[in-house]
């Protein structure tokens, strides 16, 4: 028996380690348009900022829309035909914003873009439920990590290729996206073993009556993104706009808050396994809310200040994202439910 657990233990590990290499390379894409707002989207279509906002939102709009669909498309495809698919259409809609489209088309194909990446997390995300419900943060921890790597090296890839780059940002997007069709298809086997587990766990769960509400999960989502918005799009244009610092010191000091929160984030889900995610979550709120706070300061300070607070911001945070998919997962409502806290985090981002 001891010798069954740990060969189920070796392979969920062996499961996880792919889905966090996988969401890293559906993360990238997603930190290095921020990070060019200003080059290659104020600059290019000479808009405001506040119309810049509305290119980031109409992604978060698409990933609304296509919620509904998600639910459908998990029951008939498999897992790795729908990151692949939703990778490729991905990247063509980059390679479209890089063509010369006007303002109001390219919103229209950010709608579509937002959609294939809610797909993709969601498929991601609700793999990981594939496990035992007392391990959930042993597993949802690493892919916080991944996450926040993605996001941390698209937000420095972003900050510097935009300045050498500017419109073109988006085909270094779109490389990406092709990647991550091509790592997903070429797992579609491993992929396919950890849907079947998932679905199985989930009926049994059901069975047992231990799923869990998923609404808590939602809200806390739609707060995080929230504030995550202020910080990677409004402070983003604010530090390089109004106060003049360049997009590579921005992106590289955004880069590192989300490399430090990202590295948190692991032993955060393990503390949430052992004391509970609530417990962690509350923490966490607590050191992010003052370091947020205290970021109003940048105008009178140096720029080794700034860059402390936002470090200091990212460790504090570690804990959020974590513990809302551990929460989410105890739904135990696969792509879907996962698709669903996606969905309400980019209604909080939008917000």
């Amino acid at each position: 028996m001891n010798h069954i657990a740990g060969a189920s233990r070796g392979e969920s590990g062996s499961g996880t380690l792919l889905i966090c290499l996988l969401i890293s390379l559906a993360a990238l894409p997603d930190a290095m348009i921020p990070l060019a707002l200003k080059a290659s989207v104020m600059d290019r279509w000479g808009v405001s900022p506040s119309a810049a906002h509305w290119f980031i939102a109409a992604s978060l709009v698409g990933s609304f829309l296509a919620l509904p669909a998600l639910w459908r498309l998990q029951q008939r495809w498999a897992p790795a035909t729908l990151i692949s698919v939703a990778a490729l259409v991905n990247a063509v809609a980059l390679v479209l914003l890089w063509s010369p489209v006007s303002y109001p088309v390219a919103l229209c194909i950010r709608l579509v873009e937002g959609g294939a990446d809610l797909v993709s997390l969601g498929v991601l995300l609700g793999l990981l439920e594939a496990g035992s419900r007392h391990r959930a943060g042993h597993r949802f921890g690493p892919a916080g990590v991944a996450l926040m790597f993605g996001l941390a090296c698209g937000a420095i890839l972003g900050g510097q290729s935009s300045e050498l780059l500017g419109g073109s940002v988006f085909l270094l997007g779109a490389a990406f996206c092709v990647l991550l069709a091509l790592a997903a298809h070429g797992t579609a086997g491993q992929l396919a073993a950890m849907s079947q587990r998932q679905l199985r766990l989930r009926e049994a769960a059901s069975r047992a009556g231990r799923r869990s509400p998923l609404w808590p999960a939602l809200v806390f989502a739609f707060g995080d993104r929230g504030l995550g918005a202020i910080l990677s799009v409004t402070a983003v244009i604010y530090l390089v706009d109004e106060v003049g610092l360049t997009a590579g010191v921005v992106g590289a000091a955004m880069g590192a808050s989300l490399f430090v929160l990202g590295l948190g984030s692991w032993p955060a889900g393990i503390l949430a396994d052992r004391v509970g995610p609530l417990p962690v979550r509350v923490l966490s709120v607590i050191g992010y809310s003052g370091a947020f706070a205290a970021l109003a300061a940048a105008p009178w300070i140096n720029m080794g200040a700034v860059v402390l607070v936002l470090v200091v911001l990212g460790a504090a945070g570690a804990g959020l994202y974590p513990t809302s998919l551990v929460v989410a997962s105890r739904a135990r409502g696969g792509a879907a439910g996962m698709g669903g806290v996606h969905t309400s985090g980019s209604v909080g981002y939008l917000v």
